[in-house]
């Protein structure tokens, strides 16, 4: 599509060079009317003005493109029409040789748009008509899709929304061929969907059996062969958003209908691959998500009141094409204790996987992501930690290569909606990270069901906690022998960021000691961030008693 927005037009300027290779071969072609002829084959025939282009002429180019129209000092101005060699063509108006102002211009493959130009470039308000009969009215700048507009697909899709250089960017509806309507927000042309909002979300243990009847609303239904449907039941069957769990092993969530997948779901197949989109008769129509990792495990089906922490931990420090990190590993490690302990939570082995060095890789890490979080239930915890290399967009793993594998923000942010879990946490130090130790006393069982109290009672959040913004790089510092923004992260989560003295430690109390910490040690130069949608009272860690 965004090839067609350039219009292969060629613009050729005659100047006044071009008429002293020239060649008068009839008429006055200093002031009046005349034909000239160029060296390199090119003619006019029109108005001349003190030996220059002026008033109605017509101008043929040597490969055959000729413009009709007005002329001024040389150059198209006014109202004009070329048509190049090719037979793509514009007419419409022109200032100073370029297409400026309204316009049409039509292509020989059948496409065609009518807008205004504005110095050569399609900008404002436009109509396209695309040659495989797509159609966009819309915005426009700078050649591009931008803004507000429709566009109505060959295949029967219809998208209505805002776009930013020819993607859908922004808020805006689909609706499929099929009749499906998907509304949310775009990020650089993909849906940005909660996969795992898609299916049922409650205790499954409370719902009531559905095969002898039941009425309208939330119930479980299981078929002959051992599929089992929990969500939406219309007329005492399967009719609306759910989760099904099929014998050999796959798990859909989303829209179910006529006892199969139909509208926007995703399904995760036993061999670890994963389909997300629009369904149709059991059967993927438009595919919006793919990925894929290690075979599924099996799984308990059951909700479980217990709140459970899940995380992933990594540490890069040897990379082959990047400059070696001197703490990164070390600090991944620490972390990883620190989540053994009671102030992060006592985790268990199987709820924490450590990623280091040659182990972190690009689908390592997704797949222990994946892994890992599908475990979580929707009363649970999530928690991506990486320290490490990264760009705008993107960490690195270890097998980035200076082109490719990096770990796209998207990737992670994919990995985590996947899950089922309530609150999702990521603590990234874009470059390095700080160095952890282990308090000891206090009543350790009281600490733990203080913790995991004040998790089950906080609401449904998102959040991201980074160590600097986009277009700044995270320091380290060799008296701290860490990240200055791990360090002052550890620091507050081990109790100095606990500013009301509860002994508990929120997201938002330990991001404004962070924040404060790290501007002021680095002088302003590096500012941390916390993004998302998160309960500010989300607890964090917690404080033993001295």
């Amino acid at each position: 599509m965004s090839k067609l927005l350039i219009l292969p037009l060629v613009l050729l300027m005659c100047t006044t060079a071009l008429r002293a290779q020239g060649h008068c071969q009839r008429g006055n072609c200093y002031d009046g009317a005349g034909t000239l002829r160029f060296a390199d084959g090119a003619l006019y025939n029109g108005a001349f003005k003190e030996g220059k282009f002026d008033g109605q002429g017509t101008l043929t180019y040597p490969d055959g493109s000729v413009y009709r129209g007005n002329f001024s000092n040389q150059l198209q101005d006014g109202p004009g029409r070329l048509v190049d060699a090719r037979g793509n063509s514009y007419e419409g108006m022109w200032h100073l040789g370029r297409r400026h102002g309204k316009g049409r211009a039509m292509f020989a493959d059948g496409g065609e748009i009518v807008g205004t130009w504005v110095d050569d470039k399609l900008n404002g308000e436009v109509s396209f008509s695309f040659a495989n009969r797509d159609f966009y009215e819309g915005g426009m700048q700078e050649d591009m899709m931008s803004g507000y507009g429709r566009m109505e697909y060959a295949n029967g899709d219809r998208y209505t929304g805002n776009w930013s250089q020819n993607v859908k960017h922004g808020k805006g509806s689909l609706e499929y061929g099929n009749g499906t309507m998907v509304s949310g927000v775009w990020e650089h042309g993909k849906l940005d969907i909660d996969w795992s909002g898609l299916g049922f979300v409650g205790n499954t243990a409370e719902l009531p059996d559905c095969n002898e009847g039941c009425p309208d609303g939330t119930g479980r239904y299981t078929y002959a062969d051992g599929t089992a449907f929990f969500g939406t039941i219309r007329n005492g069957i399967p009719d609306g958003r759910g989760t099904v769990l099929f014998p050999n092993g796959n798990t859909y969530h989303g829209n179910f209908r006529e006892h199969l997948p139909e509208g926007l779901g995703v399904m995760q197949y036993r061999n670890g691959s994963i389909e997300g989109g629009v369904w149709e008769n059991g059967t993927l129509y438009r595919r919006l998500y793919e990925g894929s990792g290690s075979p599924a495990p099996e799984l308990a089906t059951e909700y479980d009141e217990e709140v459970k922490v899940w995380a992933v931990v990594v540490g890069c420090a040897y990379y082959q094409h990047m400059k070696t990190l001197r703490y990164t590993d070390d600090d991944a490690y620490q972390f990883y204790a620190f989540l053994k302990s009671i102030e992060g939570g006592a985790l268990s082995d199987d709820q924490v996987k450590v990623l280091i060095d040659e182990d972190a890789t690009h689908d390592n890490i997704l797949a222990a992501m994946r892994d890992t979080y599908r475990q979580a239930d929707e009363n649970d915890v999530i928690l991506f930690y990486f320290s490490g290399h990264g760009l705008p967009g993107s960490f690195l793993p270890v097998d980035y290569d200076g082109t490719e594998r990096a770990l796209k923000h998207d990737e992670v942010h994919q990995a985590l909606q996947m899950s089922r879990s309530r609150h999702k946490l990521v603590i990234a130090d874009a470059c390095h990270s700080g160095s952890l130790a282990a308090r000891s006393g206090g009543s350790n069982e009281k600490m733990l069901s203080d913790y995991y109290s004040a998790l089950n009672s906080a609401r449904s959040s998102t959040a991201l906690m980074m160590s600097s913004k986009g277009e700044e790089i995270s320091l380290e510092d060799g008296g701290l022998r860490s990240g200055v923004f791990s360090h002052y992260l550890i620091r507050g989560m081990k109790g100095e960021a606990d500013a009301n003295h509860d002994r508990i430690v929120s997201i938002q109390e330990l991001f404004a000691f962070v924040h404060r910490e790290v501007r002021g040690y680095t002088g302003n130069i590096q500012t941390p961030t916390l993004t998302g949608s998160y309960d500010e009272q989300m607890p964090i860690s917690i404080i033993r008693a001295r």
